[in-house]
């Protein structure tokens, strides 16, 4: 399998930031698990799956998102999948996403996101 380069920390345009816990992350098509954020930005993220994803696709996704009271969260995004190759771990996959079309609110969650879980 011919995979693209991941792009490194200097190429990003935007910082990512490391969340201090791995976010899930589903396909609302099937509402399959599809794997966990490693890193995000208001631009794209990183996620680590137990299966390669394809890459130069078009996902419809949702982030589950934790909050007090043991109620969660859905922030739905829509995503072009970049790049994908193995973890460090061998037995995960890492994929690089783009999001696409975010709309203002969305936008507004995932600034929200990013504040509350980083380290």
């Amino acid at each position: 399998m011919n995979l693209p380069d991941r792009p490194s920390a200097e190429q990003r345009q935007l910082k990512r930031w490391y969340l201090v816990l791995y976010l899930r992350v589903y396909n609302q098509d099937d509402q399959a698990l599809l794997g966990h954020i490693v890193d995000i930005n208001k631009q794209g993220m990183r996620l680590v799956s137990d299966h390669p994803i394809p890459v130069n696709q078009t996902f419809r996704l949702w982030v589950d998102v934790p909050r007090k009271g043991g109620s969660r969260q859905r922030i739905p995004l829509e995503v072009e999948s970049l790049w994908s190759g193995q973890d460090i771990n061998p037995d995960f996959y890492d994929t690089g996403f783009r999001i696409l079309n975010i709309d203002m609110p969305t936008l507004l969650q995932m600034q929200l996101l990013i504040d509350e879980f980083k380290f």
